[in-house]
């Protein structure tokens, strides 16, 4: 189900796509009418439409990792906007070799085009006067990030942690011991009161997932 998130000087658009029901969003200043696309997973007419419905002009491309039902309209998206792309490096070899995945698990996927931005923990990004802080958290992929936008107490988490739940460790490039350190550093450090928005499945809350989430408590 489609959803939006309101503050005070920004609004999150929400967007479900494709077979794997990704969640990709559209996250922007009221103040300027700058937005990023956050995981340009499918649908880029739908995107592009979701950004111009909230007013916003689409400045940058986030993502938070590489796997194809998170980048599968990424060409799509850069070709209408022409805005930078940030990932991080440590996903190059998934995001290079895209369409080739995508052919295997029914996804068309066009050719991806050359990041512009590498993206790096604890690097500090702007969208208008939003700032989002970038986590690196490897283990659903090595690259895997979440964008934290300390000022609307709000992460977008990518595929590293759900409501009760947690990204899959067992696909290629997964790691397990990596995995719950991040999810350690998330339930260590995330403050209590983050509206946590993921990849797929509903929005949560890290006080939520504090209590519930037997992935963050596992051998307590």
């Amino acid at each position: 189900m489609n959803k939006n998130f309101d503050f005070k000087n920004a609004t999150i658009g929400s967007l479900v796509v494709g077979p794997l029901q990704t969640n990709c969003y559209v996250i922007g200043c009221k103040i300027t009418k700058e937005a990023a696309i956050i995981d340009a997973g499918g649908n880029g007419p739908g995107l592009l439409a979701l950004a111009e419905e909230l007013g916003f002009t689409i400045v940058k491309i986030l993502q938070t990792h590489a796997h194809i039902d998170h980048v599968a309209a990424l060409s799509e998206i850069k070709d209408a906007t022409h805005a930078p792309i940030f990932m991080h490096p440590d996903d190059l070899p998934m995001y290079e070799n895209a369409t080739q995945m995508g052919k295997m698990f029914g996804y068309d996927i066009a050719p991806l085009p050359p990041l512009d931005h590498h993206l790096e923990d604890g690097q500090i990004l702007e969208v208008g006067k939003l700032k989002a802080e970038v986590w690196l958290l490897p283990g659903h992929s090595p690259g895997s990030v979440a964008f934290y936008f300390r000022d609307l107490e709000v992460a977008l988490s990518g595929d590293v942690l759900f409501a009760g739940s947690m990204g899959r460790v067992d696909l290629p490039f997964g790691s397990p011991a990596d995995m719950n350190k991040s999810l350690s550093r998330l339930k260590n450090d995330m403050p209590p009161s983050t509206l946590i928005l993921s990849g797929h499945g509903p929005e949560t809350t890290m006080e939520m997932e504090i209590k519930r989430n037997p992935f963050l408590n596992q051998g307590e």
